[in-house]
């Protein structure tokens, strides 16, 4: 990117990069990768929620935590968030790619995360506060669909979700437009609200 004087540039890699790699890691894996990324709304600090490649092949999340998103990280001692392949058998090949997004109305974080399943890729939510306890919603958009992210708030009364089809170009999608039941979304997020 710096090679072009015609543009500003937006972005730049940290010197340091990358900034956590699988020898980072407290326990064994392949490789670590493609985390969601926030700064935490009580404590300031930021979260990557990374993509870990076990020693299998198989890809789970893995949460690690900073002050500044650079340096002292501390990362969980376990895997954070694991494939269930019992209760949700889209995730028999692992689970990838997570898209974090703060919504207020819920209170809650959201995990738009890459489920992989026989069928090919689909699109999976996960909701929490702390990023210690989930709850899991399973599959929302069917295969082959990934890398998507659900926009911190509604849209004319409708959750949207930003998604990539495979093949195919990136999305911005309402629940009157999903393939599946319309009220699957809402239902997911609506029974998910805060409590009164």
């Amino acid at each position: 990117m710096g090679q072009h004087r015609d543009y500003q540039e937006l972005l730049r890699r940290h010197a340091a990069n990358p900034i956590l790699k699988a020898a980072d890691w407290p326990y064994p894996c392949n490789s670590v990768f493609n985390p969601g990324a926030t700064r935490l709304v009580d404590s300031r600090q930021v979260l990557l929620l990374a993509r870990v490649e076990d020693r299998s092949g198989i890809s789970h999340l893995c949460a690690a935590w900073s002050p500044d998103g650079l340096s002292q990280w501390t990362i969980d001692p376990a895997p954070t968030l694991v494939p269930d392949r019992q209760r949700y058998p889209e995730e028999v090949w692992g689970i990838e790619d997570p898209r974090i997004t703060w919504v207020p109305e819920l209170e809650r974080y959201a995990e738009v995360y890459t489920s992989c399943s026989r069928g090919g890729p689909g699109v999976s939510l996960a909701l929490t506060r702390d990023f210690r306890h989930f709850e899991r919603y399973g599959m929302i958009l069917p295969p082959e669909d990934k890398d998507a992210a659900l926009f911190p708030c509604r849209f004319n009364g409708l959750w949207a979700i930003c998604h990539r089809p495979v093949p195919g170009s990136g999305h911005i999608v309402t629940p009157e437009r999903f393939d599946f039941t319309r009220s699957t979304l809402e239902a997911t997020l609506d029974k998910s609200g805060p409590s009164v």
